[in-house]
């Protein structure tokens, strides 16, 4: 004989089979308007070959390796996925609960590399 309740079961069982829904377009208007404010040069695009596979990829201006890594966020079951890609290199930056957490995450990120970028009219030795 069980000791559980019935209801904290059923609860319990509802929070493994609810489906997040996947990454679009509210999610990258949602960006869009973000990298506004942080990092104007900046775009991100939504790819994926279907819409359960979808990413976010924020990318420099040029798409350039040498202005700054690209960002990619994924959804998975347990949150939001944020990988930097940088010199063909994937690194993980975290795993989030929400799309703020990934946004915070990525504040410093983008405020450094827009900081660091070169201005078109200087020349470099």
């Amino acid at each position: 004989m069980s000791t559980k309740r019935p209801e904290v079961q059923s609860s319990l069982d509802l929070a493994f089979t609810i489906r997040q829904r996947a990454l679009g377009d509210a999610d990258l208007a949602s960006m869009q308007f973000v990298l506004g404010e942080i990092a104007p040069e900046w775009s991100v695009e939504l790819q994926g070959i279907c819409a359960e596979e979808a990413s976010l990829v924020l990318l420099p201006e040029d798409g350039d390796d040498e202005n700054g890594p690209s960002f990619v966020i994924s959804r998975e079951s347990y949150g939001f996925r944020l990988d930097q890609v940088h010199w063909d290199t994937m690194t993980e930056v975290g795993v989030f609960s929400s799309l703020c957490g990934v946004v915070a995450a990525l504040r410093p990120r983008l405020a450094f590399c827009t900081a660091m970028a070169v201005p078109a009219g200087v020349t470099l030795h």
